[in-house]
């Protein structure tokens, strides 16, 4: 077992070298889409809701995530127990992470709702799961055109 107050220190082309520890790393056994090689990673807080999820093994690659629970009941996954490799059990804790493509116009920021990634809290292990349902969007818009009026004037959203 190792000691909790173990730390690593990660390079990252984004946030430069970032100390850490080390059991706040997330590993995803299967990687994730597009990229299986990499497999670890950690969360690093950005400006709420935005978090970056950043690779351990390229320091370039680091992905936009918000929180899947943010997204209320008309997002409802359940627990994908079916994935041996990150050893879920009916009453662990887990994220839901959904990765975020930012575009240089707010309006056309998106959401991947139809492959979101799941991570066992107990474990630090997590999986992207597809979903084949057409209410999932892999480009789902995180603002409409009111939310984005309103941003622009300095409002919150309503």
């Amino acid at each position: 077992m190792s000691d909790p107050n173990e730390t690593i220190t990660v390079r990252s082309s984004r946030f430069g070298e970032l100390v850490v520890p080390r059991s706040s790393v997330i590993e995803f056994p299967s990687g994730v889409i597009g990229f299986p090689k990499f497999k670890r990673y950690i969360m690093v807080d950005h400006k709420p809701p935005f978090s970056w999820l950043q690779s351990l093994d390229e320091q370039s690659l680091a992905f936009v995530v918000v929180d899947g629970f943010e997204f209320g009941q008309q997002y409802d996954l359940s627990l994908p127990l079916s994935y041996a490799e990150c050893d879920f059990k009916e009453d662990d804790e887990y994220a839901i992470l959904i990765i975020v493509t930012v575009r240089s116009d707010p309006r056309f920021t998106t959401a991947n709702l139809k492959a979101p990634l799941f991570v066992n809290v107990r474990n630090k292990k997590g999986v992207q799961v597809i979903y084949d349902d057409p209410r999932y969007s892999t480009r789902y818009p995180l603002w409409d055109e009111t939310s984005h009026e309103e941003a622009k004037k300095g409002e919150e959203p309503k």
